[in-house]
């Protein structure tokens, strides 16, 4: 390419990433839960506690190395077991923004940082492409597909997670790689240098990185078998492969969770030695491949990998042997697998795949007319990078088959692979044409996702699973934050659910005993032991938090009410529930508990102080109806288990609020009598909350009004 060229591209590449900037924060933004002048509670879980530490260094207070308000009392060790190199560059980035023009929406500024980052990966594509097609224009058309895709943003809207920054790292070290494995290119060396230290700078950053180091080795030990015959690409293949294990080593040695776990003798390490010791010494393939896997296997007693991402291998494994389907009764499962197969780590319903991958899959069609047809897209030398792509192309796609949180990846893959393709082919203006259009279907997508019009979300919702979740509500959460952080404070540790407890910690600044840091020692016992004391005895709860030194409990109504696979009763190991258990008592009866008295409630959460002497409560006040057990038409079975109709009571409540939400739409709409019989068919559902009975108050008082003035004319 001339300079002239290089520089239009780059051009064209800033305008794609600013496209995708603008679809992603627009969605974050779009979000029921932002408020423009209010951050409280926006992010949550993982998100929200990396934020906390974004917005300390931010402040200059600085990423406490023992944190025990993150996992009281003991604490959570962030320079062993945490990587922080994205906080601490958003938060130094941040400072340095500040000082020339002063930022003062700390989350605003963290939304836009992360969708920046992300737009990093379009060079990186662009880059891939090119070397596989040799046709910018093709390339171009990718890069902005991805740009444009709802599966390459959809991770990242409304969350503040490694993926948007280490991610990119990863994506441009693959775009070096194959850069190297291009018997074009002269610099190989430097290529395959800096291939290395993005991936070293990656696995620093990220846990999940590497996952993406072990799918990287299997892929080029395909690529170096199909290539054995070529002396030229082998040659590049073991600079390639020396350059990112010496890397990947360096990154063990200097980072404190790589060495903490020693990854240099982890079975992902292993591997990639054994790959090397193969392509220095081809001789007998199958004795190096079994004695890399002897090898690994004894590595899981060596090192202290399998420990802290043993929840990760657990759960692969649960899915594979359940058939990515989680089985009825929760005892069939591992404790670790029950706690992690929730959320991104879910296998993809139906539904979402469609809409995240239609269009964006009709990208391989030429690929798919091309092998129909038999017409090689082999350029002759360029074997090594191609099936390199392929490879992880063919394993991010089983990978994102199991868990969803690789969407973005595959997509990115699908985008590059797509374009090799025969060279008569390549010289065509149709194929960058379609690609383009292609992006612009996406972009629509990605624009509006929610809307009626859009046709992929009507065909996605054909395929999608009734949500049986009791959904909570952002306003009562929020509620509740703004409680804890009057009545809360430094000496008030807070127990509540992991998921729960990260926001609680950033926006109300509580301490919390549990935190959702998983690959953190400890703490998946910690949270397995509350979930069973929350469905044992009150007794036994009672020792629970005496035992962790909490002051205050927050109670979800969901720890009753969710009776689905993804709920906290499903990972207690136990989905029934005895009359005598703590969540029974403090979601019926709080006034027969013991040492916890009722200090705080809202339709989704309670709070309850916590004391170690005991006290006669006084009576409960008027129950609110989600806490009255007699809308649950409850029994006690012969084995002694309490039986409630809470799928029931979810679905009246639902129904409430789909009907609450269009007698709003009507009333806005300026279409009264619509929304008064919304109101008041809402109101049969399920008894409404204070507002709403005042809403429709209001709007019955109007249109009587109204009425008599009409008679009076």
């Amino acid at each position: 390419m001339s300079p002239a060229s290089r520089w239009l591209a780059a051009a064209l590449l800033a305008v794609l990433a600013a496209g995708h900037i603008y679809l992603r924060t627009r969605q974050c933004v779009s979000l029921p839960r932002f408020d423009l002048d209010d951050e409280t509670g926006y992010f949550r879980a993982e998100s929200a506690l990396q934020y906390r530490y974004a917005r300390l260094t931010a402040q200059g207070a600085g990423i406490p190395e023992l944190d025990r308000d993150a996992q009281y009392p003991e604490g959570l060790d962030t320079r062993r077991h945490l990587t922080l190199a994205m906080e601490r560059a958003t938060g130094w980035t941040w400072r340095l923004v500040s000082f020339f023009a002063p930022v003062r929406d700390f989350r605003w500024f963290v939304l836009l940082w992360s969708a920046v980052m992300a737009s990093l990966s379009l060079p990186a594509l662009y880059a891939i492409a090119g070397r596989l097609s040799r046709s910018p224009p093709l390339a171009l058309a990718a890069a902005a597909l991805f740009a444009a895709s709802w599966a390459g943003m959809s991770n990242g809207i409304g969350t503040y997670g490694f993926e948007s920054f280490a991610l990119p790292m990863l994506l441009c070290s693959l775009a070096f790689l194959v850069a190297a494995l291009d018997p074009e290119e002269d610099a190989w060396k430097a290529c395959a240098v800096a291939a290395g230290l993005l991936l070293a700078a990656g696995l620093s950053s990220w846990h999940f990185a590497r996952f993406h180091l072990a799918a990287l080795w299997l892929a080029l030990a395909w690529a170096a078998w199909r290539c054995r015959k070529e002396q030229a690409a082998l040659a590049r293949l073991r600079g390639a492969v020396g350059s990112l294990a010496a890397c990947a080593a360096a990154a063990g040695l200097l980072c404190g969770p790589l060495r903490e776990t020693l990854f240099l003798l982890s079975p992902v390490m292993l591997a990639g030695y054994g790959l090397l010791a193969w392509l220095f010494f081809p001789a007998r393939p199958w004795a190096w491949a079994l004695g890399t896997a002897a090898a690994a296997g004894l590595s899981v007693w060596l090192s202290r990998d399998p420990a802290a991402y043993g929840h990760v291998y657990g759960l692969l494994w649960e899915k594979l042997r359940h058939g990515l389907v989680k089985p009825a009764d929760p005892s069939l499962l591992g404790p670790d697998a029950r706690l992690l197969w929730v959320g991104p780590f879910q296998s993809p319903e139906p539904g979402f795949a469609l809409f995240a991958f239609l269009p964006l899959a009709c990208v391989l069609l030429p690929r798919l007319a091309a092998a129909a047809r038999r017409e090689t897209t082999d350029a002759p030398g360029r074997l090594a990078a191609a099936v390199l792509m392929d490879g992880l192309l063919a394993l991010y796609a089983a990978g994102a088959a199991m868990v969803a949180r690789l969407t973005p990846v595959l997509a990115f893959l699908l985008c590059a692979a797509a374009c090799r393709l025969p060279a008569a082919w390549l010289r065509s203006a149709w194929l960058p044409a379609a690609f383009f259009l292609l992006a612009g279907l996406e972009g629509a997508k990605a624009l509006a996702p929610a809307s009626p019009l859009n046709p992929f979300l009507r065909l996605s919702a054909a395929w999608a699973r009734p949500d049986r979740h009791p959904a909570a509500s952002f306003s009562n959460e929020r509620a509740l934050i703004l409680w804890l952080e009057k009545n809360g404070g430094p000496g008030r540790p807070v127990l509540a659910n992991y998921g729960l407890s990260a926001s609680l910690l950033t926006y109300a600044r509580c301490p919390v005993l549990l935190q959702p840091k998983f690959e953190a020692p400890g703490i998946r016992a910690k949270t397995l032991e509350y979930l069973r004391a929350l469905y044992a005895s009150q007794d036994e709860f009672a020792s629970f938090c005496r035992k962790y030194r909490a002051a205050l409990f927050v109670y979800s109504v969901e720890d009753i009410l969710d009776e689905t696979p993804d709920g906290p009763r499903y990972a207690s190991g136990d989905l029934r529930l005895r009359p005598e258990s703590a969540a029974v008592l403090f979601h019926f009866q709080p006034e027969r508990l013991k040492r916890f008295r009722l200090v705080y409630e809202n339709p989704d959460f309670r709070v309850f102080s916590f004391s170690d002497k005991e006290e006669k409560l006084p009576a409960a006040g008027p129950l609110l109806p989600v806490y009255d057990l007699s809308r649950y038409d409850p029994r006690v079975d012969d084995a002694g288990f309490l039986r409630l109709d809470a799928a029931g009571v979810n679905a009246r409540m639902a129904a409430s609020r789909r009907l609450l939400f269009l007698a709003r739409v009507f009333t806005r709409l300026g279409r009264g009598e619509e929304a008064l019989s919304a109101y008041e068919a809402a109101a049969e559902a399920w008894p409404p909350d204070a507002a709403s009975q005042k809403d429709a108050l209001r709007l019955r008082s109007a249109l009587e009004a109204a009425a008599s003035r009409g008679a009076r004319r």
